[in-house]
């Protein structure tokens, strides 16, 4: 099969351009240049905008719940507690002059019947609940804010020309021509590659 495979041949050479050109020159320039002068200043933008701030109150929501700060902590524990204090004193002191007075009578058992009586008390003191509405939180708003100062710069450009300029010139030339020609050829054979120089 291989023997009798046909295979496409090509070879090519490129062509062969020469060019040959003269330069162009200034045989006479008698002017003296245009001068230019800038004066430039750049822009400023030292310009940013702050951040939105806001701010959320939520103690008043948090109070109801029993989060107390120490101020609030203080006025109601402190109070509660003064009054604790003077009850649990008037309390102390009946129940001693009561031992003092009946403690020493045969069967008295006052310190037993004192326990019982508080403890029955405390069971039976039905909880208190009070429905209370949880206020909203409180949100203020400080909006954005530009600062700072712009400053647009300036750019300003002035030309400083002579007359009319003297100028003579000798235009340059660039010439051609085809040193080789390229080709490209193509054949087939059989069996096997050909290769042609």
């Amino acid at each position: 099969m291989l023997a009798e495979m046909k295979y496409l041949n090509i070879s090519h050479e490129l062509p062969q351009i020469s060019i040959h050109q003269e330069q162009p020159r200034a045989i006479k320039n008698t002017f003296r240049p245009a001068e230019l002068h800038r004066d430039y200043d750049p822009p400023l933008a030292d310009v940013a905008a702050t951040q939105v701030d806001i701010d959320i109150d939520t103690y008043n929501a948090r109070k109801t719940y029993g989060f107390l700060n120490h101020t609030d902590f203080a006025k109601k524990y402190g109070g509660e507690g003064f009054s604790d204090v003077q009850a649990n004193t008037s309390r102390l002191t009946q129940s001693g002059w009561n031992f003092a007075k009946n403690g020493a009578h045969p069967g008295a058992n006052l310190i037993g019947n004192e326990a019982k009586s508080r403890l029955r008390g405390e069971i039976l003191q039905w909880p208190k609940w009070e429905a209370v509405k949880i206020p909203d939180p409180e949100f203020t708003v400080h909006p954005s804010e530009i600062k700072g100062h712009m400053d647009p710069g300036s750019d300003k450009t002035s030309i400083s020309a002579t007359a009319t300029p003297e100028i003579e010139n000798r235009p340059g030339s660039a010439q051609t021509t085809l040193a080789r020609k390229g080709y490209v050829r193509q054949w087939i054979s059989v069996g096997r590659y050909d290769m042609r120089v």
